[in-house]
């Protein structure tokens, strides 16, 4: 489904309204262009995908705003990390609003759903309607921060191992998260964390609106200012696990359902192209999944 908003979700201009991409289209365009067959979504695994969500949602001032942060992000973090170029990564303050605009997006959308079909309780749902007007204030520079909500972004690097869920090595973490986009706002009521997931081909943001007492997280946290982020000694404690375990079963279970024709027709796309396969980057996630499955 997608929305047409009759004004801009952020500024509120009555005007025509420019398609935005919820996970950035740069994204999309390399997934596409690195794959060695089609791409397609866990909603719909049969059909090709051509192009990630999006939604007539912004005007064109306030997706140039956006659009400019996004450049930064995609120079400063993500085709150096994408290329393997670098895994120690500078930023400043357009990185954290770039996050910020980001979960702002999921978040504004998902709670049209939320608030239709009654999916959270209705203490989630003022924290969350709460947040994403802190959030909408801070992309318009009405206010300088998103008081306590928190931006972290986990590099889903190679897994060697996997401790206290070992059935996640059976699901292949490494071409799922690596070969994969998607973003949604989540709510753990009883844990009492509520926050957006977004992957962009690896490089997991995850914003916490709310944190429980249990929650532990190192060297991921993105500050709203100058700082360094490392892909190397991360560690999660976090009922985010849950979410990262959902993707992937919803994704095993796309594939599963994908029909003996399109099947056949994968199938034939690698044997045509079965000795330049070692060259496409979903042929060392296979391996990387295939080690950590046998251990």
């Amino acid at each position: 489904m997608m929305y047409k908003f009759k004004k801009c979700a952020l500024c509120g201009a009555e005007t025509d309204l420019e398609l935005s991409h919820i996970v950035p289209k740069m994204v999309m365009r390399t997934l596409k262009k690195t794959a060695a067959g089609n791409i397609r979504n866990s909603e719909n695994p049969n059909i090709p995908a051509q192009d990630s969500e999006k939604h007539y949602m912004l005007c064109g001032s306030c997706e140039d705003l956006f659009s400019e942060k996004e450049t930064y992000y995609a120079n400063t973090l993500f085709h150096p990390y994408i290329k393997k170029e670098k895994t120690k990564f500078d930023y400043d303050s357009k990185l954290f609003y770039f996050l910020t605009s980001l979960s702002w997006r999921s978040l504004y959308l998902d709670l049209i759903d939320f608030i239709e079909n009654h999916v959270v309780g209705i203490d989630a749902l003022e924290h969350l309607i709460s947040c994403e007007k802190i959030m909408k204030d801070y992309l318009l520079n009405s206010r300088n921060d998103i008081e306590a909500i928190e931006h972290h972004i986990f590099f889903f690097d190679e897994r060697r191992e996997i401790t206290g869920n070992t059935e996640m090595a059976e699901l292949r973490p490494h071409v799922t998260f690596h070969r994969g986009i998607i973003s949604y706002t989540f709510c753990f009521e009883d844990d009492g964390t509520y926050g957006t997931i977004t992957n962009m081909m690896g490089i997991v943001l995850i914003t916490l609106y709310k944190k429980g007492s249990r929650e532990k997280w190192e060297r991921t946290q993105i500050l709203n200012g100058i700082g360094s982020i490392e892909a190397k000694d991360q560690l999660i404690s976090s009922v985010v696990g849950n979410e990262f375990m959902n993707i992937l079963k919803t994704t095993q279970s796309a594939s599963n359902s994908i029909s003996e024709k399109q099947m056949a027709k994968i199938v034939e796309n690698l044997k045509n192209k079965a000795d330049k396969i070692k060259d496409y980057p979903v042929f060392q996630n296979w391996l990387s999944d295939r080690e950590l499955h046998n251990k």
